[in-house]
């Protein structure tokens, strides 16, 4: 089964079908593209070969503008959440994948722009199991965004420009890394088109895609957190 992201509303409902999904060896996986993006998978394999040695942050921006009324992405009842369970999935998930899991979050949800039902921004700082860090922002509220994902290193540093929002673009990818000159490479890439291949040929030989049930729930937990420690900030404030 293929998902679409968040796995579920919730975490008790995502690691009820994480035990449904391994019980019963179920193929499930979930719609997070960015994964298969090659700049993505290359960013993956210069960390795995500590290409940047020790990693000391990664930042993104995943920034859109989305009118209320309508879409039904401000309907809580509907879409389960805001600008963080729509658009900070993708970004958690690229954490993950990245860099391992995340144990600590904190942050802001809040109606900057559009007031709704639901958040039209969100900003987290996040540490991970490894001892690295990372901070993202999203929104459903910024016309003309520069959105990007950087990532800062001991030995070397990498930022990926025109793929976080971008669907046919050609995306930029620069690396800069002790010792070297400064790399750029361009590369137009279809990541839905590559999920979606990978799943298929996965369904047919009957073998789990990278995306299993696990990180639904993995996702759903941090965003949950996020959630929980922004709504008492924002009592205390109140107060």
């Amino acid at each position: 089964m293929l998902c679409e992201k968040p796995v579920t509303n919730t975490s008790a409902e995502a690691e009820e079908l994480h035990k449904l999904a391994t019980q019963n060896g179920r193929i499930f996986t979930i719609n997070y593209t960015y994964r298969y993006h090659p700049f993505i998978q290359k960013a993956k394999d210069l960390l795995e070969n500590q290409k940047l040695g020790k990693v000391l942050s990664i930042r993104a921006n995943f920034n859109v503008d989305l009118l209320p009324g309508s879409n039904f992405r401000y309907n809580r009842e509907l879409a389960g959440g805001g600008a963080l369970r729509d658009l900070g999935t993708h970004m958690i998930d690229i954490f993950r994948y990245l860099l391992g899991e995340i144990t600590e979050i904190s942050g802001y949800l809040d109606n900057v722009v559009y007031k709704a039902d639901v958040e039209d921004f969100a900003t987290a700082m996040v540490k991970f199991e490894n001892g690295s860090y990372g901070n993202f922002t999203v929104s459903y509220s910024s016309k003309k965004a520069i959105n990007a994902l950087e990532i800062t290193g001991h030995k070397g540093s990498l930022r990926i420009d025109s793929l976080i929002g971008m669907r046919y673009s050609s995306s930029k990818l620069t690396l800069s890394f002790e010792g070297e000159a400064q790399k750029v490479f361009r590369k137009r890439a279809n990541k839905l088109y590559r999920l979606l291949k990978d799943v298929n040929n996965s369904f047919l030989k009957h073998t789990q895609p990278p995306i299993n049930s696990f990180d639904g729930l993995a996702n759903l937990l941090v965003m949950e957190e996020l959630e929980h420690n922004a709504s008492r900030r924002r009592t205390d404030k109140i107060l």
